[in-house]
């Protein structure tokens, strides 16, 4: 009767194990880490170029983003990648790389040249 009881504790304590172990996510989502901050998020922000305003509309999809700009009433879009380190955030484009900081509602690129983004 005591070995019983041994082997019934034993394939418990495995099951428990088991299912603990089975309920636990792994995936490697990239939402799921440090790009949360912006995951799922749109940015609007504007800029004056050579007395032509031009309009921004930035969204992210962790590890993805776009970005709509407006001048004229032409839109063209860039496509990339993005990091955070802290609160720097660095979009990666086919043809650019640039910097902004992230604080609270806004994220600012005007030290790269680049518009003040205010989250939406």
């Amino acid at each position: 009767m005591a070995n019983k009881r041994f082997g019934l504790g034993i394939l418990v304590m495995v099951l428990v194990i088991g299912m603990t172990v089975a309920g636990c996510d792994n995936s490697t989502n990239p939402s799921d880490d440090r790009n949360d901050a912006l995951d799922r998020t749109t940015w609007n922000g504007s800029l004056i170029d050579e007395g032509e305003t031009m309009n921004y509309v930035l969204t992210f999809n962790s590890p993805n983003f776009t970005m709509a700009i407006t001048t004229g009433g032409q839109t063209d879009t860039l496509n990339g990648t993005y990091t955070i380190s802290g609160n720097s955030v660095t979009l990666i484009g086919m043809e650019f790389t640039t910097i902004g900081t992230l604080s609270g509602n806004y994220l600012d690129f005007r030290d790269d040249g680049g518009p003040l983004f205010t989250r939406q």
